[in-house]
């Protein structure tokens, strides 16, 4: 009997055990929840910064721009055209030397009237080349050269080629339209040695 006492006993006492152990085992550590990142969103594409399409016609001399900026007002491109400076930089100049007085610049002017040349330019200042009369100013020696050429078959004996370093401007005409292009391209044929070309511009 006392056998069977003890034996319930045991069987109570691991019955407790049993209940107070399993929540404990139920309470253990859960596995971490599963990681699913976000997707990264690609950034936004920074955008080409515009460019817009320019027309340049240059490059002038402070002698020159007297005649360039008529020859712009006849062509009725004062409003469409922006001068800007450049800096200063060496030409080749073609010219006649300083003659003694105003009125033996304009008898010789005549005479390159009469010999069918058109591109001249008196020069009236306080400098060295007070009366001398400017044909053209080139950036190269070669087209200096092939202009002096032109001169010489028509009878210019006068003429010759100087070295100068000179402030120098171009002409820019934004989104320019055919009619603006049109009209450049003939203020280039009417004037020898200058260049007219098309460029991006900000």
């Amino acid at each position: 009997m006392r056998t069977l006492f003890f034996l319930l006993l045991f069987i109570n006492l691991a019955f407790a055990v049993y209940i107070q152990l399993e929540p404990v085992a139920r309470s253990g550590p859960q596995p971490a929840p599963e990681f699913r990142p976000e997707k990264i969103k690609p950034l936004p594409a920074i955008a080409a910064q515009a460019t817009t399409t320019c027309l340049e016609w240059g490059r002038f001399v402070e002698a020159d721009l007297e005649r360039v900026e008529a020859a712009i007002a006849k062509h009725g491109l004062s409003e469409q055209v922006s001068r800007q400076d450049i800096g200063k930089a060496p030409v080749y100049w073609i010219h006649i030397p300083p003659l003694r007085s105003r009125q033996h610049a304009e008898r010789k002017m005549g005479e390159l009237k009469r010999l069918g040349v058109t591109t001249y330019t008196l020069v009236q200042d306080d400098s060295k080349w007070n009366n001398a009369i400017s044909m053209g100013f080139f950036e190269n020696i070669e087209d200096a050269q092939a202009f002096m050429a032109a001169l010489r078959s028509k009878g210019v004996r006068s003429a010759i080629i100087g070295a100068r370093n000179l402030e120098q401007v171009k002409f820019v005409a934004r989104e320019p339209s055919e009619s603006v292009t049109g009209k450049m391209t003939e203020l280039k044929q009417e004037f020898p040695g200058s260049e007219l070309k098309t460029t991006k511009c900000n």
